[in-house]
């Protein structure tokens, strides 16, 4: 008989928070869902269910519910000619729900927030954030080594096979890297 027969419950597939990213938008020098408009705040946001999932459902298989976060970086540019859209890093950690490009968390946190590419405005207030927040605000080259020092990648091995074109996902490079 080993130790685990004698655990209260069956042990976890995951120990480590799971490094994801996002875009948020900056609403009055507040970090904000992009859909929802609901903030950020520093400690993480824990998701619910607004289709009547119980919260130990969500994310739900069959639903929206949780926290987004995609396996990769946003492209450096993919906020680039906003003023209000910042790119960053979160953990999730909870129950997860794996996609093809991204996952679901039941809890999220962020980690880093991406420099913009502008020397202005909107550089000082993603600085500010961070500030806020208190997370690091990093170059887009640093944001994935950054993050990995709160999480760990989920292994391609646990995600979803990939069964769309290239042409199906919005994050798709054009060419090798």
């Amino acid at each position: 008989m080993n130790t685990l027969e004698h655990a209260d419950g069956p042990a976890p597939d995951l120990i480590v928070p799971l490094v994801g990213f996002r875009q948020w938008r900056l609403a009055n020098g507040v970090l904000t869902s992009m859909y929802d408009r609901a903030a950020w705040p520093q400690d993480g946001v824990t998701a619910s269910c607004d289709r009547g999932h119980s919260s130990a459902e969500v994310p739900a298989k069959d639903c929206s519910c949780g926290v987004y976060a995609y396996y990769d970086p946003c492209p450096r540019t993919a906020s680039a000619a906003t003023c209000d859209l910042i790119g960053g890093a979160v953990v999730l950690w909870g129950r997860i729900e794996a996609h093809m490009y991204g996952m679901r968390g039941k809890h999220a946190r962020i980690v880093a927030l991406e420099l913009p590419l502008s020397h202005a405005r909107k550089r000082r207030a993603v600085i500010e954030a961070g500030e806020r927040v208190g997370v690091p605000v990093v170059p887009h080259r640093s944001l994935k080594a950054v993050a990995l020092d709160y999480g760990a990648v989920l292994q391609p091995s646990l995600r979803p096979k990939k069964t769309l074109t290239r042409a199906a996902n919005v994050w798709a490079r054009n060419g090798p890297v």
